[in-house]
Protein backbone atom coordinates (compact mmCIF):
# COMPACT_ATOMS: atom_id res chain seq x y z
CA UNK A 1 0.00 0.00 0.00
CA UNK A 2 1.37 3.31 -1.12
CA UNK A 3 1.20 6.55 1.07
CA UNK A 4 -0.44 9.46 -1.09
CA UNK A 5 3.33 11.56 -1.71
CA UNK A 6 4.52 8.12 -2.79
CA UNK A 7 1.44 7.24 -5.41
CA UNK A 8 2.49 10.83 -6.28
CA UNK A 9 5.99 10.55 -6.65
CA UNK A 10 4.76 7.59 -8.76
CA UNK A 11 2.47 9.20 -10.92
CA UNK A 12 4.74 11.86 -11.49
CA UNK A 13 7.94 9.76 -12.61
CA UNK A 14 5.26 7.90 -15.34
CA UNK A 15 4.32 11.09 -16.08
CA UNK A 16 7.80 12.22 -16.61
CA UNK A 17 8.85 9.29 -19.18
CA UNK A 18 9.69 6.27 -16.65
CA UNK A 19 7.36 3.86 -18.31
CA UNK A 20 9.00 1.16 -16.82
CA UNK A 21 7.39 1.89 -13.77
CA UNK A 22 4.06 0.68 -15.09
CA UNK A 23 5.38 -2.65 -15.19
CA UNK A 24 5.72 -2.44 -10.96
CA UNK A 25 2.39 -0.92 -10.59
CA UNK A 26 0.89 -3.56 -12.38
CA UNK A 27 2.42 -6.00 -10.27
CA UNK A 28 2.02 -4.39 -6.88
CA UNK A 29 -1.59 -4.35 -7.60
CA UNK A 30 -2.73 -7.48 -9.97
CA UNK A 31 -2.59 -9.72 -7.10
CA UNK A 32 -5.33 -7.77 -4.80
CA UNK A 33 -7.76 -6.78 -7.71
CA UNK A 34 -7.84 -10.42 -9.27
CA UNK A 35 -9.24 -11.60 -5.53
CA UNK A 36 -11.72 -8.38 -4.88
CA UNK A 37 -12.99 -9.17 -8.35
CA UNK A 38 -13.45 -12.67 -7.55
CA UNK A 39 -14.91 -12.15 -4.26
CA UNK A 40 -17.41 -9.16 -4.68
CA UNK A 41 -17.67 -8.85 -8.55
CA UNK A 42 -17.79 -12.94 -9.38
CA UNK A 43 -15.67 -12.80 -12.04
CA UNK A 44 -13.60 -15.60 -12.97
CA UNK A 45 -9.70 -15.27 -12.55
CA UNK A 46 -8.82 -14.64 -16.17
CA UNK A 47 -11.89 -11.99 -16.50
CA UNK A 48 -10.16 -10.28 -13.10
CA UNK A 49 -6.56 -10.51 -14.57
CA UNK A 50 -7.19 -9.67 -18.09
CA UNK A 51 -9.91 -6.05 -16.98
CA UNK A 52 -7.15 -5.26 -14.47
CA UNK A 53 -4.74 -5.68 -17.38
CA UNK A 54 -6.61 -3.19 -19.23
CA UNK A 55 -7.46 -0.91 -16.88
CA UNK A 56 -3.46 -0.51 -16.62
CA UNK A 57 -3.18 0.39 -19.96
CA UNK A 58 -5.78 2.85 -19.91
CA UNK A 59 -4.28 3.99 -16.86
CA UNK A 60 -1.38 4.49 -18.95
CA UNK A 61 -2.68 5.93 -22.17
CA UNK A 62 -4.61 8.57 -19.82
CA UNK A 63 -1.19 9.63 -18.69
CA UNK A 64 0.55 9.66 -22.12
CA UNK A 65 -2.42 11.52 -23.98
CA UNK A 66 -2.27 14.44 -21.46
CA UNK A 67 -6.01 13.24 -20.01
CA UNK A 68 -4.39 12.58 -17.04
CA UNK A 69 -3.14 15.59 -15.11
CA UNK A 70 -3.72 15.51 -11.55
CA UNK A 71 -4.33 12.40 -9.68
CA UNK A 72 -7.34 13.21 -7.42
CA UNK A 73 -7.35 9.57 -5.65
CA UNK A 74 -4.83 7.03 -4.95
CA UNK A 75 -3.49 5.15 -7.96
CA UNK A 76 -5.05 1.66 -6.36
CA UNK A 77 -8.17 3.33 -5.99
CA UNK A 78 -8.11 4.43 -9.97
CA UNK A 79 -6.83 1.39 -11.30
CA UNK A 80 -9.23 -0.79 -9.44
CA UNK A 81 -12.35 1.93 -10.30
CA UNK A 82 -11.34 1.54 -14.07
CA UNK A 83 -11.24 -2.30 -13.46
CA UNK A 84 -14.55 -2.82 -11.89
CA UNK A 85 -16.33 -1.12 -14.93
CA UNK A 86 -14.55 -3.37 -16.94
CA UNK A 87 -15.58 -6.89 -15.30
CA UNK A 88 -19.30 -5.02 -14.64
CA UNK A 89 -19.17 -4.91 -18.60
CA UNK A 90 -17.88 -8.19 -19.05
CA UNK A 91 -20.50 -10.03 -16.72
CA UNK A 92 -23.31 -8.08 -18.38
CA UNK A 93 -22.20 -8.77 -21.79
CA UNK A 94 -22.53 -12.99 -20.14
CA UNK A 95 -25.74 -12.79 -19.17
CA UNK A 96 -26.53 -11.56 -22.17
CA UNK A 97 -25.23 -14.68 -23.65
CA UNK A 98 -27.75 -17.66 -24.24
CA UNK A 99 -27.07 -20.70 -23.57
CA UNK A 100 -27.12 -23.32 -26.99
CA UNK A 101 -29.74 -25.82 -27.41
CA UNK A 102 -27.64 -28.85 -25.64
CA UNK A 103 -26.76 -26.42 -22.55
CA UNK A 104 -30.39 -25.49 -21.91
CA UNK A 105 -31.41 -29.54 -21.64
CA UNK A 106 -33.13 -29.42 -25.07
CA UNK A 107 -33.11 -32.52 -27.48
CA UNK A 108 -31.72 -30.85 -30.80
CA UNK A 109 -33.61 -33.43 -32.90
CA UNK A 110 -37.02 -32.07 -31.14
CA UNK A 111 -36.66 -28.75 -32.14
CA UNK A 112 -34.40 -29.70 -35.94
CA UNK A 113 -37.12 -27.70 -37.74
CA UNK A 114 -37.37 -24.51 -35.51
CA UNK A 115 -33.52 -24.15 -35.20
CA UNK A 116 -33.33 -24.17 -39.06
CA UNK A 117 -36.21 -21.54 -39.38
CA UNK A 118 -34.20 -19.40 -36.45
CA UNK A 119 -30.81 -19.58 -38.32
CA UNK A 120 -32.44 -18.65 -41.93
CA UNK A 121 -33.74 -15.46 -39.46
CA UNK A 122 -30.58 -14.92 -38.00
CA UNK A 123 -28.84 -15.06 -41.17
CA UNK A 124 -31.35 -12.32 -43.18
CA UNK A 125 -31.25 -10.05 -40.30
CA UNK A 126 -26.87 -10.38 -40.01
CA UNK A 127 -26.96 -9.65 -43.73
CA UNK A 128 -28.91 -6.65 -43.15
CA UNK A 129 -26.93 -5.35 -40.99
CA UNK A 130 -23.88 -5.47 -42.30
CA UNK A 131 -25.58 -3.87 -45.46
CA UNK A 132 -26.74 -1.30 -43.39
CA UNK A 133 -23.35 -0.87 -41.29
CA UNK A 134 -21.45 -0.66 -44.87
CA UNK A 135 -24.25 2.20 -46.08
CA UNK A 136 -23.08 4.57 -42.40
CA UNK A 137 -19.49 6.56 -42.31
CA UNK A 138 -16.53 5.17 -41.64
CA UNK A 139 -15.91 6.95 -37.91
CA UNK A 140 -19.81 5.56 -37.18
CA UNK A 141 -19.06 2.07 -38.14
CA UNK A 142 -15.79 2.04 -36.10
CA UNK A 143 -17.29 3.50 -32.97
CA UNK A 144 -20.04 0.85 -33.27
CA UNK A 145 -17.75 -1.86 -33.78
CA UNK A 146 -15.33 -0.83 -31.29
CA UNK A 147 -18.47 -0.47 -28.49
CA UNK A 148 -20.78 -3.46 -29.46
CA UNK A 149 -18.71 -5.91 -30.54
CA UNK A 150 -15.25 -5.38 -29.11
CA UNK A 151 -16.76 -4.23 -25.88
CA UNK A 152 -14.44 -1.42 -25.84
CA UNK A 153 -15.46 1.25 -22.66
CA UNK A 154 -16.27 5.05 -23.92
CA UNK A 155 -13.10 6.45 -22.94
CA UNK A 156 -11.25 3.72 -24.77
CA UNK A 157 -12.88 4.44 -27.76
CA UNK A 158 -12.41 8.57 -27.37
CA UNK A 159 -8.85 7.94 -27.39
CA UNK A 160 -8.21 5.40 -30.15
CA UNK A 161 -10.52 7.88 -32.59
CA UNK A 162 -9.01 10.87 -31.41
CA UNK A 163 -12.33 12.31 -30.52
CA UNK A 164 -12.66 15.23 -28.35
CA UNK A 165 -14.10 14.29 -25.29
CA UNK A 166 -16.18 11.24 -23.77
CA UNK A 167 -19.18 13.23 -23.99
CA UNK A 168 -18.75 13.73 -27.48
CA UNK A 169 -17.90 10.21 -27.94
CA UNK A 170 -21.46 8.91 -26.58
CA UNK A 171 -23.25 11.45 -28.49
CA UNK A 172 -21.79 10.27 -32.09
CA UNK A 173 -22.47 6.60 -30.50
CA UNK A 174 -26.03 7.40 -29.90
CA UNK A 175 -26.45 9.37 -33.49
CA UNK A 176 -24.90 6.16 -35.44
CA UNK A 177 -27.25 3.97 -33.44
CA UNK A 178 -29.93 5.94 -34.59
CA UNK A 179 -28.49 5.78 -37.91
CA UNK A 180 -28.16 2.78 -38.20
CA UNK A 181 -31.64 1.50 -36.89
CA UNK A 182 -33.32 3.86 -39.59
CA UNK A 183 -31.03 2.21 -42.47
CA UNK A 184 -31.63 -1.54 -41.18
CA UNK A 185 -35.37 -0.54 -41.32
CA UNK A 186 -35.02 0.54 -44.79
CA UNK A 187 -33.19 -2.05 -46.12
Amino acid sequence: MHTQSEDHALFESIKNGRYELIDELYLGHRNAFVTYAQRQLYATEEDAADCFQDAVIAFYKNIVSGRLQVLTCSIRTYLFSIGKRLVYRRNHQRQRELPTDHEAGVNPADELDWSLIDRFEQEHDRTRLITAMDKLGKVCREILTLYYYHHYPIESITQSLDLPSDGATRIRKMRCLKELKKLVKET
